[in-house]
């Protein structure tokens, strides 16, 4: 299996709400993140085989396929050291002591405010001068 490379400014978003895609692409985009999206967590993992850069990762909790923390612990595992958000309408002491142990940076409570999204993802990833990119997988 390949690594999990770091690039600068890189944003991953694993979400299977479109409607919470769309939220956070125009966040990041404002941004000026790059930033690749996903909707289904399984997809990811099928380019993680290839190597893939990320710098801050932002993952939804509850998904039908695989959790957000079963998906950061596989990308872990390939070598992954991106920093990481968890959000999910669905927290509870124990999914908050695993995401402590697969060291998640930020944990949010859905619905979370566009304004405390926009000043975390800053805080672990201050905002890139470049071009702004994203791309939709």
């Amino acid at each position: 299996m390949g690594s999990v490379r770091n690039s600068v400014g890189r944003v991953l978003v694993v979400d299977d709400d479109p409607s919470v895609l769309a939220t956070y692409r125009r966040v990041l985009r404002r941004a000026g993140y790059e930033a690749h999206y996903y909707d289904d967590p399984r997809r990811l993992l099928g380019e993680a085989d290839r190597g893939v850069k990320a710098d801050l990762l932002l993952l939804d909790y509850k998904m039908p396929a695989i959790d957000g923390l079963t998906l950061l612990a596989e990308l872990r595992n390939l070598g992954c050291r991106a920093r990481c958000i968890l959000i999910s309408a669905f927290l509870n002491e124990d999914v908050r002591e695993r995401a402590a142990v697969l060291s998640v940076d930020v944990v949010l409570d859905k619905p979370v405010d566009v304004c405390t999204l926009r000043s975390k993802v800053a805080e672990l990833l201050p905002p890139p001068a470049e071009t702004r990119t994203d791309q939709v997988s």
